[in-house]
C-alpha cells in the first residue's frame, strides 16, 4: 500500500507540474483588455544614427520596440535622389535594414532621404509607422529647405490619397517623361505632402498616380496634376502649394475588340466612342450599333464567311461562326422599359431589347387606359433599334396599359418576343414638384454651364456669360432627388475638360451640389453659391396655384 500511495504522489506532482509548465508556456492571446493601436518605435539608440553628414555607409539599421515587418517595399519605400538599381528593405524580428545594391553610385555632395512610406508595420496588428524617414549627406552641408502643398481630385473635390509627388530640379517640360525626378514624396489620407532636407534650387512641382510604377509621366491614362510655374527654393520660409488632379483627355484609340460571339461586335476605346464611325467592308452587309460606356456594340446578322471593320486606324477580321449554336441558345427578351411606373405628360416610353428590332406590327400593340384602346399612339424605332419608343399626348392623374402579345416583335435574327405587359399612371400636377433656383457669385467675365440632373439622367442645361447670377424655374417635376452641376467652361466648348500638362492647362473649375428629395406639390427655393460649391434651400412652399385648386376642390 505504502508502494502504492507513494507511485500516486508522484504522479500527482508530475502532473501538476505539466500543468504548470503549459501554462506558462501557452502563447495564446490574453482575452479583454484595450487592442494594440500603437505603432512601432524606433530605437535610436541602437539604430543608425539619423542625419549624418559625410556619410559612405551601404547598410542602414534600425529597431524597434517591438517584432516589426516589411510590406510592399517597392512601392511604399521613396528614396531621393533617385536611385539606379533596387534597394533591399528586409525585416528579421525588431530589426530593418536598407542596403544600398552593390552597383548603386551614390552621388557628391548630397542629401539622401528614405522614406518608408507605410511600409513599416508591427508584427501583431498591423499598425502602421507612417513616414518614417532616415537623412544622410555624402557631403559636409545637410539640406535643409522644405516644401509642403495638398492635391484634391478636380471633379469630386476629396482629398488624393497616394499620388506620388515630384520635384525636378531639371525645368525642361519634357523631362517628367524622360528622367525620375531628384526628390519624392508621397500623399497621405488628407492628400498632403511635404518635402524636407530641399537643397535652394529652381523646380517644376508634378504629381501623378504612377500606375506602372517607374517615377516616369508614360501613360495617358495615369492622372496627373502639376503647378504651372516654377518653384525657386532659397530660404527656409516653408511655402505650400495646392494642386488639382484629373485623367486627362487621351487620343481616342481602340483598346480591344471581342468577335467571338456570333451577331456582335464589341469594340473597347479608351474613352468615350461616340463621335467614332466605322465602316463594314461588305456593303449590303447592314450592322446596327450601340455605344455602352466605352464600347460600341455591333450586331449584325450574316451567312458570308468573313468581313472586315474599319475604326479609326484598324482594321478587324470578322468570321462569324456558331450562327445555328447562337440561334439555339438565344432568347429574345425585354431589357429594360422606363425607370419609373410613374411619368410625366410630355414622356415618353421606351421599352428595351437585348437585340436590335427587325420589324414589329404597330396593330398589335395595344395601349389602353381605364376607357378603352388609344388611336394614333406614335410607336418608333430608336437609332439603335434595340428599343421601341412610344409617344401620346398622355393625361394628368390616368393610368395607361400596354399589352404586346407573342409574335409581334421580331429581332435582326428572326427571333420573335413572348407576350408581356406593363402598367404606367402619369402624374397630376399637384404630385409634381417645382425647383426655384437662383445661381449666384458667377464670374461675370466668364462662361458657365449649368447642369439639373436627376441621378445620371439630363433634365436641364444652361450656358450662361457676362452675368453675376442667373435663375431656373423648373416645373412638373417627378418628386426625386436632383443634383445640380456647374462647369466653369474655360475654352467655351460645351464640356468640361481635364488638365493638360503639354498644353499648360488646369483642368476646368467643376462643382457638383447634391439637392435633396423633392416633395409633391410643393416649390423647393434653393440658392447656390458657385464662389463656396454650397446650396443654401429655404423651407419648401406649397405651389400656390395647385393650394388654389386644391382649396376649390373641397369647395365644392
Amino acid at each position: 500500500m505504502k508502494v502504492y500511495s507513494t507511485f500516486l504522489g508522484l504522479s500527482c506532482l508530475v502532473l501538476i507540474a505539466i500543468i504548470s509548465l503549459y501554462s506558462c508556456a501557452s502563447t495564446g492571446s490574453p482575452t479583454g483588455g484595450k487592442k494594440d493601436e500603437i505603432p512601432p518605435k524606433l530605437d535610436s539608440l541602437r539604430s543608425t544614427k539619423n542625419k549624418q553628414t559625410n556619410l559612405n555607409l551601404r547598410l542602414f539599421e534600425f529597431h524597434f520596440d517591438e517584432f516589426v515587418e516589411v510590406k510592399d517595399a517597392i512601392k511604399q519605400v521613396l528614396v531621393s535622389p533617385p536611385l539606379t538599381y533596387i534597394p533591399q528593405v528586409k525585416h528579421k524580428g525588431k530589426k530593418v535594414t536598407f542596403e544600398f545594391d552593390k552597383k548603386e553610385v551614390l552621388r557628391e555632395n548630397a542629401t539622401y532621404t528614405i522614406n518608408f512610406g507605410e511600409s513599416i508595420v508591427d508584427f501583431h496588428e498591423s499598425n502602421k509607422l507612417s513616414n518614417f524617414t532616415f537623412v544622410f549627406s555624402t557631403g559636409d552641408v545637410l539640406d535643409s529647405l522644405s516644401l509642403k502643398g495638398n492635391i484634391i481630385n478636380a471633379l469630386t473635390r476629396e482629398p488624393e490619397q497616394d499620388m506620388v509627388v515630384f520635384l525636378y530640379d531639371n525645368i525642361e517640360d519634357s523631362i517628367v517623361a524622360k528622367e525620375k525626378p531628384f526628390y519624392f514624396a508621397r500623399t497621405n489620407k488628407t492628400g498632403e505632402f511635404s518635402f524636407q532636407n530641399i537643397k535652394s534650387d529652381t523646380f517644376r512641382l508634378f504629381a501623378m498616380k504612377d500606375e506602372n510604377l517607374n517615377y516616369k509621366y508614360d501613360l495617358p491614362t495615369e492622372k496627373i496634376a502639376f503647378l504651372d510655374s516654377l518653384i525657386f527654393l532659397e530660404d527656409t520660409i516653408v511655402k505650400s502649394y495646392k494642386l488639382v488632379s484629373s485623367i486627362p483627355t487621351p487620343k481616342t484609340k481602340l483598346v480591344s475588340s471581342n468577335s467571338k460571339v456570333y451577331g456582335r461586335i464589341n469594340l473597347l476605346f479608351n474613352t468615350n466612342p461616340k463621335e467614332i464611325t466605322y465602316q463594314i467592308s461588305d456593303n449590303e452587309l447592314i450592322t446596327y450599333n450601340e455605344i455602352v460606356n466605352d464600347s460600341i456594340n455591333i450586331y449584325y446578322n450574316t451567312d458570308i464567311d468573313s468581313f472586315f471593320v474599319y475604326v479609326l486606324d484598324d482594321t478587324l477580321k470578322v468570321k462569324p461562326r456558331g450562327k445555328t449554336d447562337f440561334l439555339k441558345k438565344s432568347k429574345f427578351k425585354r431589357e429594360i422599359a422606363n425607370n419609373s411606373t410613374q411619368m410625366l405628360s410630355g414622356d415618353s416610353l421606351m421599352i428595351g431589347f437585348n437585340f436590335p428590332i427587325d420589324s414589329f406590327d404597330v396593330e398589335k400593340i395595344e395601349i389602353a387606359d381605364t376607357i378603352g384602346l388609344l388611336e394614333n399612339v406614335d410607336i418608333q424605332l430608336s437609332e439603335s433599334r434595340k428599343n421601341l419608343i412610344i409617344k401620346y399626348n398622355w393625361l394628368p392623374g390616368e393610368k395607361y396599359f400596354v399589352s404586346i402579345d407573342s409574335n409581334v416583335i421580331r429581332n435582326i435574327y428572326g427571333m420573335v418576343n413572348d407576350s408581356f405587359g406593363l402598367t404606367f399612371s402619369i402624374l397630376t400636377p399637384t404630385q409634381t414638384s417645382t425647383i426655384l433656383g437662383s445661381i449666384v457669385d458667377l464670374d461675370s467675365t466668364n462662361t458657365y454651364i449649368i447642369k439639373v440632373l436627376r441621378e445620371k439622367k439630363l433634365i436641364y442645361e444652361i450656358v450662361v456669360n457676362n452675368v453675376s447670377e442667373t435663375k431656373i424655374n423648373l416645373k412638373g417635376l417627378v418628386p426625386d432627388k436632383y443634383n445640380f452641376e456647374i462647369i466653369e467652361d474655360v475654352n467655351k466648348n460645351g464640356k468640361w475638360d481635364p488638365g493638360n500638362y503639354w498644353q499648360k492647362t488646369q483642368p476646368e473649375n467643376i462643382k457638383t451640389i447634391k439637392g435633396d428629395k423633392l416633395r409633391e406639390n410643393w416649390e423647393s427655393e434653393v440658392t447656390i453659391s458657385w464662389k463656396t460649391g454650397a446650396a443654401v434651400g429655404s423651407e419648401p412652399n406649397k405651389d400656390e396655384s395647385s393650394l388654389k385648386n386644391s382649396i376649390e376642390q373641397k369647395l365644392k
